[in-house]
């Protein structure tokens, strides 16, 4: 899961549906805040794999680095390799929360982001449509400066259906680092009024074509 408005929400709710077939391995390539640990049924923290033994059978189970603050810091690469081996062969969901956007309903990527694991097979990139119709700076967008040079916006201008339709599709928008073989899903959230629900209709079936 990559991007902004809702994300990690989706992600949980994705993983409570699956849980319906199996227990469920939830972790993340990136910080996490400390209040969201409580949406899965067990949190192991960890920085080498031995803390992984016993793992628990059953619901959801968030793995994730050192607390630090009111932020947990991302599990490291072999911690990632691991947890992706022991999804194929006990057969289970592995959801990745590979991106932070400072509860912001839109973001744009800084030169490090998103840190998506290249073995990822499905990458779905949430946007909050509720930044629609803000203005373009820090307080509504996280990474404003960015988000300007990809949409094509001028800070202090209003996001427009358009100018996000040109960062959904822009190869360092929300397509950045998007392993070539992964299948690519974008979740337009947030569409939480009848203008919200036309413009996202309309949006998704630009993005179709």
């Amino acid at each position: 899961f990559t991007g902004s408005g809702g994300k990690t929400t989706a992600l949980f709710q994705l993983a409570r549906q699956l849980t319906t077939f199996s227990s469920v391995l939830v972790t993340a390539s990136s910080h996490l805040g400390t209040w969201q640990t409580s949406l899965a049924d067990h949190h192991r923290i960890t920085n080498q794999i031995s803390d992984l033994e016993n793992l628990p059978s059953n619901g959801v189970t968030l793995i994730t680095g050192e607390v630090d603050g009111e932020r947990t810091k991302p599990v490291n690469e072999i911690i990632i390799n691991w947890l992706r081996a022991k999804s194929k062969t006990d057969h289970l969901p592995l959801l990745i929360e590979a991106d932070g956007s400072r509860q912001k309903s839109l973001k744009a990527p800084a030169e490090h982001e998103p840190p998506i694991p290249e073995f990822s097979e499905l990458v779905i990139h949430v946007t909050g449509l509720s930044g629609l119709g803000k203005q373009l700076n820090n307080e509504h967008v996280h990474r404003a400066e960015i988000f300007s040079q990809l949409s094509g916006l001028v800070i202090g201008e209003t996001v427009t259906a358009q100018a996000l339709f040109t960062y959904l599709t822009h190869s360092q928008g929300a397509l950045k680092d998007i392993p070539p073989n992964a299948k690519r899903v974008a979740l337009l959230n947030q569409a939480d009024t009848p203008e919200l629900l036309s413009i996202g209709g309309g949006l998704a079936h630009d993005l179709l074509n």
